[in-house]
């Protein structure tokens, strides 16, 4: 079985329909075929034995319309002018029931026993078979017979006249079948053609005009394919040009300070060691967020199994920035009544939160930043409030661009906010901002 499936498996399309409609369109044909051959045969034999079953009443109906004297032993049994009138092909044996031969074809006599005096039977004479016909008429019994070759040979000329036409329709149907499948997959093989033209960068969609409706799921799943690549290589190419852009500041700058140290003296050449450990800390949270950004854009980062305890991670949060110079400006007001849970990353939560921490400390350097928690029966809301200038609605939408900064001088990525608005769009949350009596407040909302 495996190996008859492997086989299929390896057989182009058009041979595969042509060995199943083939296959099939040969069987009905074979037995439709049967069929009729085989009652055509059963009507002929019947034909056949209609045909000597009159002869035989017609000589008895023959004899009893010729004066008596005529019948005599007499008289020449092979002149009889009753043979004249049997049909092409038969013989004729007319005697008594005391088995004297009044009448007979020339050189045919049939020996029948007394089982066989009536109706038919089978005789064989010289070597010959005979299909016979036995009437009893008065005290006469009239006998027809034929050969069974003679027989055998009219049915298989029949046979061959009504069976050749039934072989020649069912090879040329399977000819029509091959060209047909052929025809019919011709718009497969035109998709193949023109993907096989292809330059291997272009990811352009497949045209759908002149596609049947059979192939239009599978060229609109291949042209989803090629957007899905398309994609992909759109975000590796973004991806290989923010790395460059963004790494090769610190790298310059690194190794600047490496050659300053090289020829400086011990004060100032640990100086510029501890610059270029600064520069390397910015390259390697540069080069983390581009990672994390990358997965997010391309899918890899999944929710969890289970809800994520909003706190669990506002917790993880200031753990992370303890150490942080304004730490101690930072308040967390939770106004949540019962505990509420999320269906993401506990990590990516806290990171969310976290760069908007990190960005009110470092764009708004006095007074409080308060981190609100809320929730209603619908939605969850993160808010982190400060007392900065805070930004328009223009700006805020560039911010969520990569390594936008408010001031060109300013230190950081300029990752922070895109990686936030990344995020919520993984995870079919909001980003806003507003301006209240309390401050600027950016903010988070998922839905519960």
């Amino acid at each position: 079985m495996d190996w008859a499936s492997g086989w299929v498996n390896l057989m182009s399309l058009r041979k595969r329909l042509l060995l199943i409609l083939g296959g099939t369109f040969a069987l009905l044909w074979s037995l439709a075929a049967l069929w009729l051959l085989g009652d055509l045969r059963h009507e002929l034999e019947r034909v056949l034995d209609q045909r000597l079953e009159s002869s035989a009443h017609m000589v008895a109906g023959l004899l009893e319309q010729i004066p008596q004297p005529a019948t005599n032993p007499y008289m020449s049994p092979f002149t009889h002018p009753l043979l004249g009138g049997l049909k092409p092909g038969l013989v004729c044996q007319v005697r008594t029931l005391r088995g004297e031969v009044l009448v007979r074809t020339p050189s045919m006599q049939f020996d029948q026993g007394d089982d066989e005096l009536l109706g038919f039977s089978r005789s064989l004479v010289d070597g010959q078979g005979w299909r016979t016909y036995t009437v009893q008429r008065h005290q006469l019994l009239i006998t027809i017979g034929d050969r069974l070759d003679e027989r055998e040979h009219l049915q298989r000329v029949i046979l061959l006249a009504a069976g050749l036409p039934v072989l020649l329709a069912l090879l040329g149907s399977l000819l029509l079948i091959w060209f047909g499948t052929g025809r019919g997959l011709s718009p497969l093989d035109r998709v193949r053609l023109q993907l096989a033209r292809r330059a291997a960068d272009d990811l352009s969609p497949v045209a759908l005009s002149g596609v049947p409706v059979e192939l239009k799921p599978l060229v609109a799943t291949l042209n989803q394919l090629f957007a899905r690549l398309d994609a992909l290589l759109e975000r590796e190419r973004r991806f290989n040009d923010d790395a460059a852009h963004e790494l090769r500041t610190p790298l310059t700058a690194i190794k600047t300070h490496l050659q300053v140290a090289a020829m400086a003296g011990q004060d100032q050449a640990a100086t510029s060691l501890q610059r270029a450990d600064v520069a390397v800390a910015r390259m390697q949270a540069t080069l983390e967020q581009l990672l994390l950004l990358s997965r997010l854009d391309s899918g890899e980062e999944s929710a969890q199994g289970e809800p994520v305890d909003v706190l669990d991670a506002v917790r993880q949060v200031m753990e992370h920035l303890f150490a942080h110079p304004g730490f101690e400006r930072i308040e967390v007001d939770n106004r949540l009544q019962s505990p509420c849970r999320l269906l993401i990353p506990d990590r990516l939560l806290a990171i969310a939160i976290r760069n908007l921490l990190e960005n009110a400390l470092k764009y708004a350097p006095d007074g409080p930043v308060v981190l609100r928690v809320s929730a209603d029966d619908a939605d969850l809301k993160v808010a982190v409030i400060d007392q900065g200038e805070g930004l328009d609605a223009e700006q805020f939408a560039a911010a969520q661009k990569r390594f936008w900064r408010a001031r060109a001088s300013a230190d950081g990525s300029g990752l922070g906010l895109s990686i936030v608005s990344a995020i919520c769009q993984r995870y079919q949350g909001e980003l806003g901002c507003e301006r209240d009596a309390d401050g600027f407040a950016v903010w988070l909302r998922f839905t519960l």
